[in-house]
Protein backbone atom coordinates (compact mmCIF):
# COMPACT_ATOMS: atom_id res chain seq x y z
CA UNK A 1 0.00 0.00 0.00
CA UNK A 2 1.57 3.39 -0.88
CA UNK A 3 2.31 5.85 1.56
CA UNK A 4 0.33 8.95 2.87
CA UNK A 5 1.57 11.99 0.30
CA UNK A 6 3.37 14.67 2.53
CA UNK A 7 4.14 18.52 1.98
CA UNK A 8 6.90 19.91 4.36
CA UNK A 9 5.91 22.07 6.97
CA UNK A 10 7.45 25.11 5.01
CA UNK A 11 4.07 25.06 3.09
CA UNK A 12 2.19 26.00 6.24
CA UNK A 13 4.87 28.37 7.35
CA UNK A 14 4.73 30.37 4.40
CA UNK A 15 1.28 29.98 3.65
CA UNK A 16 -0.71 30.84 7.30
CA UNK A 17 2.47 32.73 8.91
CA UNK A 18 4.09 34.74 6.57
CA UNK A 19 1.37 35.34 3.95
CA UNK A 20 -2.00 35.44 6.13
CA UNK A 21 0.14 36.48 9.38
CA UNK A 22 -2.81 34.13 10.69
CA UNK A 23 -3.66 35.50 14.85
CA UNK A 24 -6.32 34.49 17.14
CA UNK A 25 -9.43 32.57 15.88
CA UNK A 26 -7.43 31.47 12.74
CA UNK A 27 -4.97 29.97 15.04
CA UNK A 28 -7.10 28.37 16.63
CA UNK A 29 -9.28 26.79 13.67
CA UNK A 30 -6.07 25.06 12.23
CA UNK A 31 -4.94 23.79 16.16
CA UNK A 32 -8.43 22.44 15.44
CA UNK A 33 -7.45 20.83 12.27
CA UNK A 34 -4.29 19.45 14.04
CA UNK A 35 -1.77 22.12 12.90
CA UNK A 36 -0.01 24.55 15.59
CA UNK A 37 1.64 27.09 13.63
CA UNK A 38 4.07 27.47 17.00
CA UNK A 39 5.89 24.27 16.64
CA UNK A 40 4.82 23.21 13.41
CA UNK A 41 5.74 19.37 12.46
CA UNK A 42 8.14 18.72 9.83
CA UNK A 43 5.85 17.68 7.46
CA UNK A 44 1.80 17.01 7.02
CA UNK A 45 -0.26 14.90 5.30
CA UNK A 46 -1.77 17.05 1.95
CA UNK A 47 -4.89 16.29 3.56
CA UNK A 48 -4.51 17.86 6.39
CA UNK A 49 -3.34 20.70 4.22
CA UNK A 50 -6.41 20.55 1.76
CA UNK A 51 -8.71 20.98 5.55
CA UNK A 52 -6.47 23.83 6.75
CA UNK A 53 -7.04 25.48 3.61
CA UNK A 54 -10.59 25.05 3.08
CA UNK A 55 -11.45 25.77 6.86
CA UNK A 56 -9.09 29.32 6.24
CA UNK A 57 -11.32 29.71 3.35
CA UNK A 58 -14.44 29.47 5.31
CA UNK A 59 -13.34 31.76 7.94
CA UNK A 60 -11.86 34.23 6.02
CA UNK A 61 -13.94 34.45 2.91
CA UNK A 62 -17.25 32.99 3.82
CA UNK A 63 -18.76 35.22 1.32
CA UNK A 64 -16.92 33.74 -1.57
CA UNK A 65 -17.10 30.80 -3.77
CA UNK A 66 -14.81 28.01 -2.38
CA UNK A 67 -12.53 28.22 -5.71
CA UNK A 68 -12.36 31.65 -5.52
CA UNK A 69 -11.46 31.63 -1.79
CA UNK A 70 -8.83 28.81 -2.45
CA UNK A 71 -7.34 31.14 -5.27
CA UNK A 72 -6.73 33.94 -2.65
CA UNK A 73 -5.00 31.90 -0.44
CA UNK A 74 -2.38 30.35 -3.26
CA UNK A 75 -2.15 34.10 -3.78
CA UNK A 76 -1.55 34.70 -0.01
CA UNK A 77 1.40 31.55 0.01
CA UNK A 78 3.05 33.44 -3.04
CA UNK A 79 2.90 36.69 -0.89
CA UNK A 80 4.38 34.56 1.99
CA UNK A 81 7.20 32.95 0.15
CA UNK A 82 8.40 36.59 -1.38
CA UNK A 83 8.75 37.75 2.45
CA UNK A 84 12.05 35.31 2.62
CA UNK A 85 15.51 35.60 1.43
CA UNK A 86 15.04 33.11 -1.65
CA UNK A 87 11.57 34.69 -2.42
CA UNK A 88 13.03 37.87 -2.67
CA UNK A 89 15.71 36.69 -4.80
CA UNK A 90 13.18 35.11 -6.97
CA UNK A 91 10.57 37.79 -7.57
CA UNK A 92 13.97 40.56 -8.50
CA UNK A 93 14.59 37.90 -10.82
CA UNK A 94 10.79 36.66 -12.46
CA UNK A 95 11.03 40.32 -14.70
CA UNK A 96 13.99 38.99 -16.32
CA UNK A 97 12.96 35.51 -16.87
CA UNK A 98 9.93 36.09 -17.99
CA UNK A 99 6.37 34.12 -18.05
CA UNK A 100 6.87 32.15 -20.40
CA UNK A 101 10.28 30.87 -18.88
CA UNK A 102 8.83 30.83 -15.63
CA UNK A 103 5.61 28.74 -16.82
CA UNK A 104 8.13 26.00 -18.23
CA UNK A 105 10.40 25.56 -15.01
CA UNK A 106 7.21 25.64 -12.56
CA UNK A 107 6.73 21.89 -13.23
CA UNK A 108 10.42 21.71 -11.40
CA UNK A 109 9.61 24.44 -8.98
CA UNK A 110 6.70 21.97 -7.25
CA UNK A 111 9.33 19.46 -6.24
CA UNK A 112 10.89 21.61 -4.55
CA UNK A 113 9.33 20.96 -1.60
CA UNK A 114 9.46 16.65 -2.44
CA UNK A 115 5.96 17.23 -3.60
CA UNK A 116 4.37 14.20 -5.05
CA UNK A 117 2.48 16.81 -7.71
CA UNK A 118 2.79 15.59 -11.28
CA UNK A 119 2.91 18.58 -13.43
CA UNK A 120 3.28 19.03 -17.30
CA UNK A 121 3.15 22.27 -19.48
CA UNK A 122 2.17 22.19 -22.88
CA UNK A 123 2.72 25.27 -24.59
CA UNK A 124 -0.38 26.17 -26.87
CA UNK A 125 0.53 29.48 -28.30
CA UNK A 126 2.83 32.72 -28.13
CA UNK A 127 0.97 32.98 -24.59
CA UNK A 128 -1.27 30.13 -24.09
CA UNK A 129 -0.34 27.49 -21.95
CA UNK A 130 -1.68 24.17 -20.43
CA UNK A 131 -0.38 22.88 -17.02
CA UNK A 132 -2.32 19.36 -16.52
CA UNK A 133 -1.82 18.23 -13.00
CA UNK A 134 -1.94 14.44 -12.88
CA UNK A 135 -2.00 12.74 -9.68
CA UNK A 136 -3.05 9.94 -6.95
CA UNK A 137 -4.56 12.55 -3.90
CA UNK A 138 -6.60 16.05 -4.49
CA UNK A 139 -5.00 19.12 -5.29
CA UNK A 140 -6.93 22.27 -5.04
CA UNK A 141 -7.28 23.68 -8.51
CA UNK A 142 -8.39 27.44 -6.98
CA UNK A 143 -4.93 27.49 -4.85
CA UNK A 144 -2.46 26.42 -7.66
CA UNK A 145 -4.31 29.14 -9.82
CA UNK A 146 -3.46 32.04 -6.96
CA UNK A 147 0.07 30.28 -6.78
CA UNK A 148 0.18 30.60 -10.86
CA UNK A 149 -1.83 33.91 -11.30
CA UNK A 150 0.55 35.84 -8.47
CA UNK A 151 4.06 34.16 -9.86
CA UNK A 152 3.13 35.59 -13.14
CA UNK A 153 1.91 38.93 -12.12
CA UNK A 154 5.64 39.50 -10.41
CA UNK A 155 6.83 37.81 -14.04
CA UNK A 156 4.85 41.39 -15.02
CA UNK A 157 2.42 39.27 -17.02
CA UNK A 158 -1.34 39.63 -15.95
CA UNK A 159 -2.84 36.46 -17.04
CA UNK A 160 -6.11 34.82 -16.76
CA UNK A 161 -6.45 31.15 -15.77
CA UNK A 162 -9.41 28.88 -16.39
CA UNK A 163 -10.12 25.00 -14.65
CA UNK A 164 -11.23 22.36 -16.85
CA UNK A 165 -11.34 19.16 -13.77
CA UNK A 166 -11.57 15.61 -14.80
CA UNK A 167 -11.20 14.41 -11.11
CA UNK A 168 -9.92 15.41 -7.66
CA UNK A 169 -7.04 14.39 -8.82
CA UNK A 170 -6.41 15.76 -12.07
CA UNK A 171 -7.44 18.82 -13.85
CA UNK A 172 -6.22 21.28 -16.16
CA UNK A 173 -5.46 24.47 -16.06
CA UNK A 174 -5.86 26.97 -19.28
CA UNK A 175 -3.20 29.68 -18.76
CA UNK A 176 -3.30 32.85 -21.33
CA UNK A 177 -2.02 36.90 -21.48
Amino acid sequence: MPSEPMTRAMVFDLLFIKGLRADGALVELLRGEGVELRSLKPEYPIRVLNRCVDATCAHLYPDLEIEDARLRLGRGFVQGFVQTLLGKAVAVGLPMLGPVRYLKRFPDYVLMDDSPLRVTLVQLGERTFRMEFRNEFQVLSGFMSGVLLEWLKLARAEATITTERHSPMSFDLHISW
